[in-house]
């Protein structure tokens, strides 16, 4: 009688604790700019504009992997993911700047959370021509409940770059066989 008696509870208490985690969450505001964050986002030494795309991935599990921001489905609807400010180069308006909602991260209940954000200039991350992702950044711990939730402390500028199409890579590739197959032939 006692095992079952002390078995129920235990179950009980990891029920609990089961619902309580699912339905932790985190927040943060996902901007590079403000009075603690400074992180432009530049293109060959110039700022970009409005054109571009920020996009958050986070990991609650030390950075071994992680999740694009955009298929959580509580930060549908809200303007995220976000633009750009101003045009190229006009760093007056805010270019290379972005200030985007609130977000939503789920599962988070405490700890340390890592963040890479994503710039890109087309549909999506991996459909972009020009592209590119910030360091990683390690924030001890973010807002929960109804705490205000921070800014993204720490976040460093990045550069986006051209990325080169595959035909180019292949075309680099035959270049270098053929250098190789000279040098063997003389």
């Amino acid at each position: 009688m006692k095992r079952a008696i002390v078995a129920s509870i235990l179950g009980i208490a990891a029920s609990l604790a089961l619902a309580s985690s699912s339905k932790a969450q985190g927040f943060v505001n996902f901007i590079s700019y403000a009075a603690d964050v400074n992180a432009p986002v530049t293109l060959n030494g110039v700022v970009v504009g409005s054109e571009y795309t920020a996009d958050l991935e986070f990991s609650l599990n030390g950075g071994a992997t992680f999740t694009d921001l955009s298929s959580v489905a509580a930060n549908a609807g809200s303007a995220y993911p976000t633009s750009f400010l101003a045009t190229d180069g006009d760093t007056a308006d805010g270019a290379g700047y972005f200030v985007g909602p609130t977000v939503t991260i789920p599962g988070y209940s405490s700890g340390s959370v890592e963040f890479i954000v994503e710039a890109y200039n087309g549909a999506s991350y991996a459909a972009s021509t020009i592209r590119g992702q910030s360091p990683i950044l390690t924030m001890a711990s973010i807002a929960t409940g109804n705490n205000s939730p921070g800014d993204m402390v720490g976040l460093q500028g990045f550069t986006v770059n051209p990325v080169p199409e595959p035909a180019t890579i292949a075309l680099a590739g035959l270049g270098m066989a053929a250098l190789v197959a000279y040098r063997r032939r003389s």
